[in-house]
């Protein structure tokens, strides 16, 4: 009997070893798998940032991406790695070369433009604070760039009015139209748009190639200015379309995320059944070894209960196997959640950056009505698919006629900018904030529930009312009333419209200062 006891307890501490070896072992695994990821993120963002500027680099890096996808050694790529690295670092050098020859062109056409006669005094000063700005990066030019054609065409918008009587040759001599003429070719060989506008511009190229007069020449700019402007809203509607389908992706992933973790609950249990049988196998053994004294006739049942312990380790290795495919679908799925997310991020703040240039309020630097009818429009669409809560409110500065009659307009835009200003640091990242009419604000919040949605609006309201005005050396007080709801059934955007005015009337008929939900 003492020797079945030393058999049984030398296999018990086999089986403790080999479980701890398994555990090492996917440890290890996992950990490889994680190192893996982290190397095939940093290609994918590599490949994203350098995507274009360089043939041979975006070859290689779609070269090193594939072998990535193969189970081989990490420390075979170290060659690529090495390839990849010279040519990032020539590339280094050759965008900043690029981009002192883009800050020698933006000087020189300031300059340029600073010799033409009968120019305002503000579009000097402009010209000169555009000039003064040292860029810092290649994005910092283009958008010099931008702001230097932005000058010529108000230059070319006042000249053309200031010359009714005056031949437009006697205003511009003929360095100023070659320099010109140059800008343009060199701005519409940068550009790289599709389609009817891609062609366009193309055409107005080879013209210049050819040579215009004077007032053809102006009419070009303006022409490419207006077709550039077309391409960027182009642009902007197509990444609108591209977030769609990512967050139907997104949507995807969770919901087949969701689906491996009901498998790896079912997983969990199994794993729970076979321990609980193993744990009965061996209570078995214990209790024969107690009561047989001649194992010779205990000889059959041991014969059994082994052959049940083999069934078990049979089970067990499949479940291994189940688990092991299920963690590395799990780390799939979240390197594509991952990558997605990344891929939206940057889309929306290249939308974000769109908007802030085209769709903003002159006075309170907040979102005008143009842009609020295409977001408000954008939301309802996602609303249609995921029915996720969406929020609209209505917030009008009470009593703002009297500001202005009492103290002056200027004091009212004052007023419309600081407290613009406030409502937009009192909002989430992801809200929306648009200048309705003249007075007063329209917000949209997505993705928030019942009782943060209050506590937001409430919060604009009440950090309005401690705001500390002074006009005319007089303490002024300026509240704001709110009026709110959510889209609901069969909502549109100009049903949400009427109810939050509606809502909003019944908040100023309340008392003013007031906030008010009609649902």
């Amino acid at each position: 009997m003492s020797d079945i006891s030393a058999v049984v307890s030398e296999v018990s501490k086999l089986k403790q070893r080999l479980d701890q070896a398994q555990l090492s072992y996917r440890d290890a695994s996992l950990k490889s798998r994680r190192e893996i990821v982290i190397l095939k993120r940093l290609i994918t963002r590599l490949s994203v940032a350098c995507r274009g500027l360089d043939e041979e680099l975006d070859t290689k890096l779609t070269e090193l991406r594939c072998e990535l996808e193969q189970p081989k050694d990490i420390s075979k790529l170290i060659p690529r790695l090495a390839i990849i690295e010279r040519l990032v670092t020539r590339q280094a050098g050759i965008t900043e070369k690029e981009n002192l020859r883009i800050e020698n062109q933006i000087h020189q056409s300031g300059e340029t433009l600073k010799r033409v006669r009968g120019l305002p005094a503000q579009l000097k000063r402009d010209l000169r604070n555009l000039l003064n700005n040292t860029s810092t990066s290649l994005t910092h030019s283009h958008q010099r760039i931008i702001a230097l054609v932005e000058l010529y065409e108000r230059s070319l918008k006042l000249l053309s009015v200031s010359t009714e009587n005056v031949e437009l040759k006697d205003m511009l001599d003929h360095d100023i139209q070659h320099q010109l003429t140059n800008e343009l070719q060199h701005l519409i060989s940068e550009l790289d748009f599709d389609g009817e506008s891609g062609d366009k511009l193309l055409t107005i190229r080879n013209r210049l190639l050819i040579g215009v007069p004077p007032q053809a020449l102006l009419e070009l700019a303006l022409e490419v200015i207006r077709l550039v402007l077309d391409s960027t809203h182009q642009e902007r509607r197509s990444s609108q379309k591209f977030l769609d389908g990512v967050n139907g992706d997104l949507a995807t992933l969770q919901k087949t995320t969701n689906q491996y973790v009901g498998q790896s609950s079912a997983l969990y249990e199994h794993r729970g059944g076979l321990n609980n049988e193993l744990s009965t196998i061996v209570s078995t053994v214990k209790k024969g070894l107690n009561e047989h004294k001649n194992l010779e006739t205990w000889r059959p049942q041991i014969t059994e209960l082994t052959k049940e312990l083999q069934v078990l380790t049979d089970r067990n290795r499949a479940l291994e196997k189940r688990e092991k495919a299920l963690i590395e679908q799990l780390s799939y799925n979240e390197n594509k959640i991952t990558t997605l997310f990344e891929q939206t991020q940057d889309y929306r703040q290249r939308l974000n950056d769109q908007e802030r240039k085209m769709f903003l309020d002159h006075l309170t630097k907040v979102y005008n009505c143009a842009a609020l009818n295409d977001r408000l429009e954008h939301e309802y669409r996602r609303w249609l698919r995921y029915q996720h809560p969406l929020c609209v409110a209505l917030i009008d500065i009470d009593n703002f006629k009297e500001i202005n009659d009492s103290y002056g307009h200027v004091a009212g835009d004052k007023a419309l900018k600081i407290i613009a200003r406030t409502i937009h640091q009192c909002l989430e990242e992801t809200d929306f904030i648009a200048r309705y009419k003249s007075d007063e604000f329209m917000i949209i919040m997505p993705d928030i529930n019942e009782d943060n949605r209050t506590k937001s609006l409430n919060k604009i309201r009440e950090t309005v009312a401690q705001l500390p005005f002074r006009f005319k050396e007089q303490n002024v007080s300026i509240t704001i009333s709110i009026g709110a709801t959510l889209f609901e059934g069969n909502d549109t955007p100009a049903d949400i419209t009427e109810r939050t005015s509606k809502a909003l009337d019944n908040a100023k008929n309340s008392g003013r200062n007031r906030f008010i939900w009609i649902y």
